[in-house]
């Protein structure tokens, strides 16, 4: 499966719109609400114009998959990823989280799941991240020292 990670430009605006009010990727969301288009942009906008985000278009061959994004607090990076419903199941989700590790050698990495959300947590599990249990939720946490594909 020949995947790339490409960075997100304005063009993906309505792409990203499309994923995030999916009715799985809401639901595993921590804001389950359904996103409205006008808060949408303006959000897309911020985080495409931020130096403390990075959003990256997940490319198998030449079809846009999925999105990961990491937001940058300090030196650490908060992951937050996708996959296009027609595209889950495929592994896919394992190796953009392996990919994004190669692209942050300098930060450690932190996705945070909820405890439902059985498929992303084999995701992070299959490309070592260090799962660590709290009450709301489980924790990721990859130092990328390590890291690999």
């Amino acid at each position: 499966m020949n995947i790339k990670l490409r960075l997100a430009s304005y063009k993906d605006c309505d792409l990203l719109f499309d994923w995030t009010n999916d009715d799985l990727v809401r639901k595993n969301s921590f804001n389950s609400s359904k996103i409205d288009y006008h808060k949408h942009k303006d959000w897309f906008k911020s985080k495409i114009e931020s130096n403390n985000s990075k959003i990256y278009i997940c490319m198998l061959e030449d079809k846009e998959v999925g999105q990961i994004r990491i937001e940058i607090e300090d030196d650490i990076g908060i992951i937050a990823y996708s996959i296009d419903k027609n595209y889950r199941g495929l592994g896919i989700g394992t190796k953009i989280l392996g990919l994004i590790r190669l692209k942050f050698s300098n930060l450690n990495l932190i996705g945070r799941i909820k405890h439902e959300n059985i498929p992303s947590i084999k995701a992070f599990e299959k490309s070592g991240y260090i799962k660590n249990e709290k009450e709301d939720y489980i924790e990721f946490i990859t130092n990328l020292g390590d890291a690999h594909e």
